[in-house]
């Protein structure tokens, strides 16, 4: 015989009545405004700093654009400078071309009062204080030679021209490549 199956209302198993209801779980409780407010804290915190890395990085690359700019312009003043110097010394004799020790402390001394245009613009370059001085140097060693070839003139000693520095002359060449031609004539005043 085959049994009748066993009815809803009576339970053989051990299975809990309440499988409707959700399981019992630790209670949760709701988030405190104190820990709210700290997470709003921080992620306006980090909010902030990336807007102030950003902006700090757009100045610094305009500030980087405009110290490129001034350079560029700076080194097309300095080439007009340079050719400008080297029209005014065509238009004059060389000390070598003379034919004594007064005339050419005279070409040389012309040759000086050439430059002084030039110097004057490179002095209100700030980048090029260096430069204006090797400049310098170069005009007081030739003004030294022109006053030895005065008393070259008057009594005979014997008059030699002294280059400030060897190094310097060539860094006044590397540096002005416009200007090269021009140092180099400076620098030998005997020719």
């Amino acid at each position: 015989m085959t049994t009748p199956p066993p009815s809803p209302s009576s339970s053989t198993t051990d299975e809990p009545d309440n499988l409707d209801e959700s399981p019992t779980a630790a209670p949760v409780e709701p988030d405190n405004v104190d820990n709210r407010r700290k997470r709003r804290l921080i992620i306006g915190g980090v909010a902030a700093a990336a807007v102030l890395l950003v902006v700090a990085a757009c100045g610094a690359a305009v500030v980087g654009v405009v110290r490129i700019a001034d350079a560029a312009d700076a080194g097309v003043r300095r080439a007009g400078a340079c050719e400008a110097l080297e029209v005014r010394l065509n238009r004059l004799a060389p000390p070598g071309s003379t034919s004594g020790p007064r005339e050419r402390a005279v070409a040389i001394r012309n040759e000086n009062e050439a430059i002084r245009p030039f110097l004057d613009e490179l002095r209100g370059d700030d980048d090029d204080d260096r430069l204006a001085r090797r400049w310098t140097e170069l005009v007081n060693a030739r003004t030294t030679y022109a006053d030895a070839l005065d008393r070259q003139a008057r009594n005979g000693a014997p008059a030699f021209f002294v280059a400030p520095d060897r190094g310097g002359v060539q860094r006044l060449a590397g540096r002005h490549h416009d200007c090269a031609a021009s140092i180099r004539r400076l620098s030998a005043p005997d020719l």
